[in-house]
This record gives C-alpha cells, sequence and structure tokens, in this order.
C-alpha cells in the first residue's frame, strides 16, 4: 500500500521528469530557430560545396559507377574533390538521393533534417553523460554550448557529416564498458561516415591489452566495429583496389594550401617550387611528421596507464587540430564535444 509521503515522492519524480522533458523540447525547439536561420537555397552549395561533389559521388554509385576511380588521374597532391570517405557515407547519401527523388533541392532540405536530428542526438548524448553522474544541470550546459557553439552552426551550415560521425562517436563512448558489441559497432558506423574517428581507435583496442576482455569477445567486438567499415568496401576492393585505397590515402598526401591554417609544417618541412610540391614520395608524408609523433606518444602514455583511458580521445582529436598541416573548420566541431564527454566519464 502506497503512504502518502510514497505517492508525494513518486508524484514529485514525474514532475521532474516533466520538466526535464519540456527543457529538452524547448532546447530543440531554440536550436531549430537557430539552425533555420543558417538555411541556404540549394544554389548555394551548388557545384561550389563539398555536400555539391558529394551528392554527384551518390550518384555515381546509384548508377553502378565507381566515384573512387576520379583518383587514378590525380597527382595525389592537389584536391579536386575526389571520393574521400568511406563507402557506408555515400551509400548513406544515396537513401537520402532516392528519398528525396533524385532532386538535388530536395536533398539539400532532407539532408538539413537528418544534421539537425544528429545534431540533436549529440546534444541529447552529452546531456545523458553527465545526467548518469547526476549533474542534470551541468549537463544542460555543456549540451547547450555544444549546440550553438559557432563551430557547430558552421557545419551545420555546410551540411558536413561531421555532426553525424559526432553523435556516433558519442553514442560508443556512452556505452562502452557496458553493452560493448553496441559500442563498437556504433563507432564503427561513426567511421563508415567519417574517418576522422580514427585517432580514438587505441582506445577500442585497450580491453584486449589491459584483458578487460577474453579474445573470444574482443574478436565479437572487432567484428562488430568492422562489419560497417569493411562490408561496403569490399565491392570497390575487388573491383579496382588501386583506386579506392589512393582515395583512403589521399588526406595523408593532398597539398595543405586550402586549409585554414595558412602557415605551418606543410611549408616548414616541404620544398615548394613554383609549379608546386616537388611530389617526392617522401615529400608528401613530411608534413604530417609532427601529427605521427605526438599520436605515439599519445599512444604510449595510454598503454602506460598515464592517463584515464578517456582522456586519450580528447587529446586524440586535439593532436590532430592542432598538428594536422590540413585543418577545416569542422574539425573544430569535434572538439567540444570530445572535451566534455571526457570529463563526464574520467572516472570511468
Amino acid at each position: 500500500m502506497y503512504t502518502l509521503k510514497s505517492v508525494f515522492s513518486i508524484f514529485k519524480q514525474k514532475k521532474l521528469l516533466i520538466i526535464e522533458a519540456a527543457t529538452i523540447v524547448l532546447v530543440l525547439c531554440l536550436l531549430y530557430i537557430v539552425d533555420k536561420g543558417n538555411f541556404r537555397p540549394s544554389s548555394f552549395y551548388f557545384d561550389s560545396e563539398d555536400i555539391y561533389y558529394e551528392y554527384q559521388a551518390a550518384k555515381e554509385l546509384y548508377h553502378k559507377a565507381n566515384p573512387y576511380q576520379r583518383i587514378l588521374q590525380s597527382n595525389m597532391i592537389e584536391n579536386d574533390k575526389y571520393a574521400t570517405l568511406l563507402p557506408l557515407y555515400y551509400y548513406f547519401l544515396v537513401f537520402v538521393r532516392v528519398f528525396s527523388h533524385n532532386e538535388f533541392d530536395n536533398f539539400i532540405s532532407n539532408m538539413r533534417w537528418v544534421l539537425f536530428a544528429f545534431q540533436s542526438l549529440g546534444g541529447l548524448l552529452l546531456y545523458l553523460m553527465y545526467r548518469r553522474e547526476n549533474k542534470k544541470l551541468l549537463g544542460f550546459a555543456v549540451a547547450a554550448i555544444y549546440l550553438f557553439n559557432s563551430w557547430t552552426l558552421e557545419t551545420f551550415l555546410l551540411l558536413k557529416q561531421d555532426l553525424v560521425s559526432i553523435a556516433l562517436l558519442l553514442a560508443s563512448l556512452y556505452f562502452l564498458g557496458k553493452k560493448s558489441r553496441l559500442s563498437y559497432f556504433l563507432y564503427g558506423l561513426s567511421l563508415g561516415i567519417k574517418h576522422i574517428g580514427v585517432f580514438a581507435l587505441p582506445l577500442y583496442l585497450i580491453p584486449l591489452i589491459y584483458k578487460e576482455r577474453t579474445l573470444r569477445e574482443f574478436i565479437g567486438d572487432l567484428i562488430a566495429l568492422g562489419v560497417p567499415i569493411i562490408l561496403p568496401a569490399v565491392p570497390f576492393l575487388l573491383a579496382d583496389a588501386p583506386s579506392f585505397l589512393r582515395s583512403m590515402l589521399f588526406s595523408f598526401t593532398r597539398d595543405s594550401s586550402g586549409s585554414i591554417v595558412r602557415f605551418g609544417y606543410g611549408r616548414l618541412l616541404v620544398n615548394y617550387s613554383d609549379s608546386g610540391l616537388n611530389g617526392e614520395p617522401a615529400e608528401l608524408f613530411l608534413p604530417r611528421i609532427p601529427l605521427a609523433v605526438a599520436t605515439l606518444v599519445n599512444f604510449l602514455l595510454l598503454v602506460t596507464k598515464r592517463m584515464p583511458k578517456i582522456y586519450f580521445v580528447l587529446t586524440g582529436i586535439l593532436i590532430f587540430a592542432v598538428f594536422n598541416p590540413v585543418v577545416f573548420n569542422q574539425y573544430i566541431a569535434w572538439l567540444p564535444p570530445l572535451i566534455f564527454a571526457a570529463f563526464a566519464m574520467r572516472e570511468s
């Protein structure tokens, strides 16, 4: 039998849940209003922004052409809007394109809704991380900072897939250590959409090194991680492995002149001539040496247990953002959510 005190307690809990839900809805409504202010006509993206060229790659894929083959005519230095993301992302765009009746205007409109959903999901996951630690107010604050900061809004404006990949990585981190198989699968999805999250890979290898998982369990986890990455890539590897591998390698060799970083290791470590880079294979990787060294040091700190595991993810993306010779605005959008996730999960 319920006592008056227990009834009052239940009523209070339900009231708090209603307030919590109402606050979440209010924040998302405000986010929609702000995002709507960033809406641009499809002509804004046509033949200029990356989403247009990704749409074209998805169009080729839909017509059973290989979008990765374009890079075979490249010098692996100058960027000509090649297909450099994993196949899962282009299949994802094919789905959105078909749903949009193969019309670019409709495609842009639907992509806004898709990215708004994943942007919202990213904020919600940050809130849930802090809610789990009984820090709801702080959770609302960090979610709001992620959702409304200039870098996230810029990423939404340009319709970048980073918002999808970030949300999936946050979901993976949320379930990491609790539902491992699901966590690894979500991480695989995140990489499949945009493989910038590869910096976090050692975190997912540590359970075997630390003997937190049996070999059999770990193999199952790796299969879950690999399915979204490898399965969509198999047809391209079988049909034309060189074009696919060159497309994946291009991010490591491309010229950094189009980056927001105007002066850095790309100019300090590589000799430029009037016609551009000399083109020697070693020179293509020289600007990435500081990034590789810093990443190695970060990995050693992880395996020697000199830092909390979750901090490795934060320092990994931070190293990428400050040492990579090619940096774009959307890369900075990764920093706030991973900073907040690291603090929420630092005891894990």
